[in-house]
């Protein structure tokens, strides 16, 4: 009686998989099956059964089925990247095999990495000599395990402007023996196809076409994975409204998209730490219907934070509902003209420590610097720039103005003269770009690093180029007002975590050492 039973059972599992378009098993590397694994093809989402069992009807749209790679198994890799997905084809049999951790993770730490967008085989370089060395040195420094994260424009397409040839090159650059940690991708808006194609049955809008190459490179667009305590979403939020005109896009998320992240979150115990990674920071398009939605979504999850990219400036932005949003600079800072973003931030990366689920410790690195490098203070009287342009602040000889990138509302910036403690620096209030942009007693921009792209290097000023994507808001300048303009000056910032960060060199000239961007030559390899 019981051979007949597990023969009905075998037979009962074997018509509802010939029932669907998609079916399979997951099982350990001993081969034990896997139960509660949650399975997707970007629309569905379904978990497995005990015997680790699931089967759905593939979506018209879908190009991959995946999994949500459970915590306690290690992340497998392929070529260097994660591979927790397979590519549909006219099988409807996807099995998958895990293999199981020592033990589960519980700290760890998150790389962030915001806009590498590389445009040529010269920033493939930089990225290659600059971007990966240093954070493979910050992973092998780390006494827990790493892990990457890129929140979207790997390359710089921009209509006839075509780098998704660049796509593989980068893939291999991002490998885990480059970074010394897996990566897993975010989609950005210049990741995206731009070839004007008629859509069809399986590409239904303009954005679904428009990611497809992103896709064949790096996979899946909507997905997530689990580390410890954590719960870590990507998401595509950029929605394009004309498939042949590539400014026709905003951020978003389709009902399609909101529907998965519900049907993807409905597995998560909801005191786990839910991360949720786009390209486009939320907080810009945070009206949105659906971005409402999205927004409830996330907010039932007490301990949650949104990472985004997009904007090449540094921002901590906290949400109506309390969840905070980190908006990193961008690792190609000004598109790889120099060393530093618009805003002054240096070109780098987010390290998010995580210890259970709570975010233990956060600070941004700026690439070839120490984890210690946090601010830049500016003589209020100082001139800066180059040939093509020369702002001067107009605060005075007796003001000083100091950049601290990571500060929030928690942080505390502290002046010291001739060794005293002076008082309290203020944090100036963001000024946003007016058109044309020059010094003023209400601009809280970084002149410094405004004065290095726009009159050193020319952009923002020749012909061109968008003078707005050189005149960044800034949203960390603080201002202070001396007690004694010939006083020996030095600046202490600290942090909510209470360590401190000094700068005791006032920049009072254009002296572009930190900004400008290490002399090379590409090698015939390249």
């Amino acid at each position: 009686m019981r051979r007949f039973l597990m023969m009905l059972f075998a037979v009962g599992v074997a018509a509802t998989a010939m029932a669907h378009d998609v079916s399979g098993v997951i099982k350990t590397t001993q081969g034990e099956p896997v139960e509660g694994v949650v399975v997707s093809d970007g629309y569905t989402v379904m978990a497995t059964d005990a015997e680790g069992r699931y089967a759905f009807d593939r979506h018209p749209e879908a190009s991959y089925v995946y999994y949500s790679l459970p915590a306690e198994y290690e992340v497998p890799l392929r070529q260097g990247h994660p591979c927790f997905y397979k590519k549909l084809t006219d099988d409807k049999v996807y099995d998958f095999v895990l293999k199981p951790l020592k033990r589960v993770e519980k700290n760890f730490r998150l790389i962030m990495v915001a806009d590498p967008q590389c445009q040529n085989l010269r920033h493939v370089h930089r990225f290659r000599t600059e971007t990966a060395p240093d954070m493979r040195q910050t992973a092998k420094r780390s006494k827990v395990p790493c892990y990457a994260v890129s929140l979207g424009d790997i390359v710089y397409s921009e209509g006839p402007r075509n780098a998704n040839y660049l796509m593989p090159m980068i893939r291999y650059e991002m490998a885990a023996e480059n970074l010394g940690m897996p990566m897993f991708q975010t989609i950005g808006n210049h990741d995206c196809d731009y070839e004007p194609v008629a859509l069809n049955g399986r590409n239904t809008t303009p954005t679904v076409r428009l990611q497809r190459m992103f896709e064949a490179t790096f996979g899946p667009i909507d997905y997530s994975w689990n580390r410890g305590d954590v719960h870590i979403v990507s998401m595509n939020d950029i929605v394009y409204d004309d498939i042949t005109n590539f400014k026709k896009y905003h951020g978003d998320f389709t009902d399609k998209q909101v529907e998965w992240l519900r049907k993807d979150l409905q597995y998560v115990p909801k005191d786990k730490l839910l991360i949720f990674c786009v390209h486009i920071p939320v907080e810009h398009f945070r009206k949105s219907a659906n971005n409402k939605r999205v927004l409830d979504l996330l907010a039932e999850f007490p301990n949650c934070r949104i990472m985004s990219g997009h904007t090449h400036y540094m921002r901590h932005y906290t949400h109506k509902n309390g969840i905070v949003e980190h908006i990193m600079a961008a690792a190609s800072g000004c598109w790889w003209w120099s060393r530093n973003n618009g805003d002054g931030s240096p070109n780098g990366y987010g390290i998010f420590d995580v210890c259970g689920n709570q975010i233990a410790d956060y600070v941004y690195k700026g690439v070839g610097f120490d984890a210690d490098y946090q601010l830049r203070v500016y003589r209020g009287n100082a001139a800066f720039g180059g040939k093509h342009e020369q702002p001067t602040l107009p605060f005075g000889k007796d003001k000083i103005l100091a950049n601290v990138w990571n500060a929030t509302k928690g942080w505390k910036i502290e002046v010291y003269e001739n060794g005293k403690l002076s008082g309290q620096m203020q944090k100036m209030k963001p000024s946003p770009f007016r058109g044309d942009e020059h010094p003023s007693l209400s601009s809280s921009k970084d002149w410094w690093a405004i004065g290095y792209h726009t009159g050193v290097v020319g952009r923002g000023h020749r012909k061109g180029s968008t003078r707005r994507n050189y005149c960044t808001p800034n949203h960390h300048m603080y201002i202070y007002t001396l007690k004694d303009a010939s006083a020996k000056v030095e600046v202490v910032a600290t942090d909510d975590r209470g360590r401190r960060y000094t700068c005791k060199d006032i920049i009072e000239g254009a002296d572009y050492t930190l900004a400008a961007p290490p002399a090379y030559e590409v090698g015939e390899v390249w």
